[in-house]
């Protein structure tokens, strides 16, 4: 395997309008990349907004803000291009509000000229009191049947402080014959992934909070048969499998890969590869660095090393990333997190577009090929 091409930049650092910035989503056709995120004083703050630039000819967009009015704080943008070929320019953004995490409700604007307009946010599903429905943090896939695949999770917290993490597939089914809603409209929630019964019990089996944020692809030559991969609470990715379009799942299971209980995302690229970004960390609330790709040529069995986005050390200080139900407090300090991963348009040669929290100072995008 060829060394990769790696070709870095950056939308902004230090933006006195948004001092910190976090959970970027990127989505590409045609040409064309667009990039989201939250960005304000702190996360968790309600001037907490979110964030928009997209790229033409290579040049990025002077960040702006799509949705938030600084009075309620805004979390986890995700984009989402359904028909990155035939409608190119029609793009939806999921996001969280509220606060703490666990009242947190999903809203949804939508853009059809490539972000110039945007419809007055929507709430994804009215009335939803659940914590959040639809994708979390990573965008939802096309199935080969025309459902929209998304990651979803529930965060909890226990008297005493305890979190209690839950992982499912919410589905947007294609409209059928005689149906009156259109697709986006109408969410089935799958139940949640099933983990051992000591989660979280001292000296158990499965350790910590549970599993949040999947990631997802379906298998080249199997339809319907598609997976998830989970940040989790014990040093690993956790996998799981459906062979229904996302309906039912097996349980949990720890992989190979190493998850921080931070972000990460999978995509499967054009010629049947996988590639996942993660933080190569196997440690509960480790630091958020390096940041690499690694690459799967068997649908997610076995993964090797592709390539190193950032490896600089934690601070010596580092001991822990802290975690409330208010969000991260940490300094950014040697923190390249929250990867989104998307393939290249199909007018472009094979690889993936990245996009990542640089420092909580700014948002870092690389476009990765294949060598020489």
């Amino acid at each position: 395997m060829t060394t990769p091409k790696i070709q870095r930049e950056y939308l902004f650092k230090d933006d006195p309008r948004q001092p910190e910035v976090h959970c970027s989503t990127i989505q590409a056709a045609c040409g064309v990349e667009y990039v989201t995120w939250f960005g304000g004083t702190k996360e968790g703050t309600s001037d907490v907004k979110i964030w928009f630039s997209k790229c033409t000819n290579g040049c990025w967009t002077p960040p702006r803000v799509i949705a938030g009015s600084g009075d309620i704080v805004h979390w986890n943008p995700v984009s989402f291009l359904p028909d990155p070929k035939g409608a190119p320019g029609h793009l939806y953004v999921f996001y969280k509000t509220g606060t703490p995490i666990p009242t947190w409700k999903t809203y949804v604007i939508e853009t059809i000229d490539g972000g110039n307009t945007w419809t007055e946010p929507r709430e994804l599903v009215p009335g939803d009191h659940s914590g959040g429905r639809g994708p979390q943090k990573n965008p939802p896939i096309v199935l080969s049947n025309g459902d929209w695949l998304s990651g979803a999770s529930k965060e909890v917290t226990l008297e005493g402080g305890k979190g209690l993490w839950d992982a499912f597939a919410d589905i947007a089914p294609t409209p059928k014959e005689g149906d009156t809603f259109k697709q986006g409209e109408r969410w089935v929630k799958a139940e949640f992934i099933k983990l051992p019964a000591d989660r979280g019990v001292e000296g158990g089996s499965f350790p910590g909070e549970g599993i949040i944020q999947p990631s997802l692809w379906e298998s080249a030559d199997k339809p319907g048969h598609v997976h998830m991969m989970c940040r989790s609470s014990i040093g690993r990715i956790v996998r799981a499998d459906s062979e229904d379009y996302g309906r039912t799942w097996t349980p949990g299971y720890a992989t190979d890969l190493p998850n921080n209980n931070s972000g990460q995302c999978v995509t499967r690229l054009r010629d049947g590869r996988l590639v996942a970004a993660v933080n190569d960390v196997y440690k509960n609330w480790g630091p958020r660095t390096p940041l690499v790709l690694k690459v799967s040529f068997d649908d997610g069995e076995t993964w090797s090393p592709w390539c190193t986005l950032e490896d600089q050390a934690p601070p010596a200080s580092f001991q822990r990333v802290i975690a409330l139900e208010t969000g991260i407090v940490n300094d950014g300090k040697s923190e390249f997190s929250y990867p989104t991963v998307t393939p290249t348009a199909e007018t472009d040669e094979i690889g993936v577009w990245v996009s990542y929290t640089w420092q909580r100072r700014g948002i870092a995008v690389c476009k990765v090929t294949d060598g020489e």
